[in-house]
């Protein structure tokens, strides 16, 4: 029987694994906004790393799923390379309106 855990990190790589299609590589654009806002000192949410990331990314190349971002950002959380610093209400009616975190680059703080 899988754990909470596993499914969620299951359910993740699939994600990520399904942006390599040839058709696909939204992926690239957004690690490149997240290494972009993570080494920039100032605080981020995940609006901002859409935000770069559709800029960097040529017109006909859009992220396949919406979970797309939520799991490059998860692997990189996991990783060390952002934290969360605290929450925030996005802005995105879209998403209702619903909590988003407002991260920082590096590691937690001990």
């Amino acid at each position: 029987m899988s754990t909470g855990q596993e499914l969620r990190d299951e359910g993740t790589a699939a994600v990520i694994a399904a942006d390599v299609a040839p058709h696909r590589g939204y992926g690239d654009h957004v690690r490149a906004a997240l290494d972009a806002l993570a080494n920039g000192g100032m605080t981020f949410t995940a609006e901002d790393v859409r935000e770069l990331a559709d800029k960097l990314a040529p017109a006909d190349v859009e992220p396949h799923s919406p979970n797309l971002i939520p799991a490059v950002m998860g692997g990189w959380a996991s990783a060390g390379r952002i934290h969360a610093v605290r929450m925030t209400k996005t802005t995105r009616a879209s998403r209702r309106y619903s909590r988003n975190l407002v991260w920082l680059g590096g590691p937690e703080p001990e």
